[in-house]
């Protein structure tokens, strides 16, 4: 399948000089009205209601200058001590998207906050601090699928009401309806509504290499969630939330060639790789970010095509899932190339595989010491593999 060209969207403001008018607006508050009606709000206005209380604005302070994007509130634990953001790594990079280095300073905003912005009036661009600013620190990320996790004090978001996000078990369906919620433009939280018209496919990103002009431009490439919802640069590392106000992906790039569309990582990636990196982070004293397991599998997905379900009134995209190479822990096992994988089960959860990129997301989910079984089929039938997850195939993924 083609890959679509999207770039990234954060928000970069460099440090330079600007020039604005002198002239001033006043304008007198009115106090509204307060009466005792009830307001009954309809699903999708609680649904925006519930999602904004789950995402920040994020501003950090980099090299050249200052990033905005933002972020999801992940997990908040029973004792309000310690809470986790998911964001998009090119938010808190710090310069060059694939030099390693991360902001020193990342913040974070509850909706309704008196925004963070960058005062350029003057010769040296400044951050001006706004209200309900929560500093963060820098858990682990990885580049190649864009996701960050940062750390939080609980007790902070739970004084500015802010709750950890209800992530969505189903998949989202072509059609239903999302709401996106980021920090467009460097001005704070703002919600957005659109459809989806792609569950999943495969886009190629532009990163800028160096912020130094000429230089080349590098690519990372990802699977992602096409939707029709306005965004903007700063909606980066936000959410995307189906009708219950629940998260179904975390928005990174838009088109270069159209401004009718934009992608999200799903949520089983972004989900998948924050657990993955919480688990390496407080499992493993000398290891930070994406501890990947590589058991040397490949497969593709093949003979790709919708299926319209009467019962569901859905139309799902189905293919089969087709070894091309078993590597060296399955070479004993009695899988082949050209077998076809049907299901893979770990703690007696058992996915029955319809796309290739299930088995991409539940490789996230196997931890050192992980048993899982993988059903294939050939000309002898279903057949069963146990693997355990040893050491020696791990590594970390940057």
């Amino acid at each position: 399948m083609k890959k679509k060209l999207f770039s990234l969207l954060s928000v970069m403001i460099l440090p330079i000089a600007l020039l604005f008018s002198g002239c001033q607006i006043k304008t007198e508050y009115v106090a509204p009205a307060v009466t005792e009606e009830v307001v009954i709000t309809s699903d999708l206005t609680q649904a925006t209601n519930l999602a904004a209380l789950s995402t920040v604005a994020i501003v950090a302070e980099t090299d050249t200058g200052y990033s905005a994007g933002a972020g999801v509130v992940y997990y908040i634990n029973d004792s309000d001590t310690e809470g986790y953001i998911i964001t998009n790594y090119h938010v808190i990079a710090n310069g060059d998207y694939f030099s390693g280095d991360i902001s020193n300073n990342i913040y974070a905003q509850p909706y309704g906050s008196e925004y963070c912005y960058v005062d350029s009036s003057s010769f040296a661009s400044n951050l001006v601090m706004g209200n309900n600013v929560l500093s963060c620190e820098y858990i682990g990320g990885t580049q190649e699928y864009d996701i960050a996790v940062l750390k939080i004090n609980g007790h902070q978001l739970s004084e500015y009401g802010l709750k950890a996000v209800t992530v969505a078990k189903s998949t989202p369906k072509l059609g239903s309806t999302v709401i996106a919620i980021g920090n467009p433009n460097f001005e704070g939280l703002s919600a957005t509504r659109g459809i989806i018209s792609v569950e999943s496919e495969p886009i190629e990103v532009s990163v800028n290499e160096s912020t130094t002009p000429g230089l080349q431009q590098k690519y990372i490439s990802y699977r992602a969630i096409r939707f029709d919802a306005a965004i903007n640069p700063g909606n980066s590392g936000g959410g995307l939330y189906n009708e219950k106000g629940e998260l179904i992906g975390v928005p990174s790039a838009g088109a270069e060639d159209s401004e009718d569309y934009s992608n999200a990582i799903p949520v089983r990636v972004a989900v998948g790789v924050a657990e993955n990196i919480l688990n390496t982070y407080k499992n493993y004293t000398n290891l930070t970010g994406l501890y990947l397991f590589d058991s040397g599998l490949k497969y593709d997905g093949e003979n790709s095509k919708a299926v319209y379900e009467e019962s569901t009134g859905l139309t799902f995209i189905k293919e089969d899932i087709i070894v091309t190479d078993v590597g060296t822990l399955f070479a004993s096992t009695g899988i082949s190339k050209g077998d076809k994988i049907i299901s893979i089960e770990k703690d007696g959860n058992k996915i029955e595989l319809s796309r290739a990129f299930e088995l991409d997301d539940f490789m996230l989910t196997v931890y050192e010491g992980s048993t899982f079984t993988i059903t294939y089929m050939n000309g002898n039938g279903a057949n069963d593999i146990i693997i355990t997850a040893s050491k020696s195939y791990f590594s970390i993924i940057k």
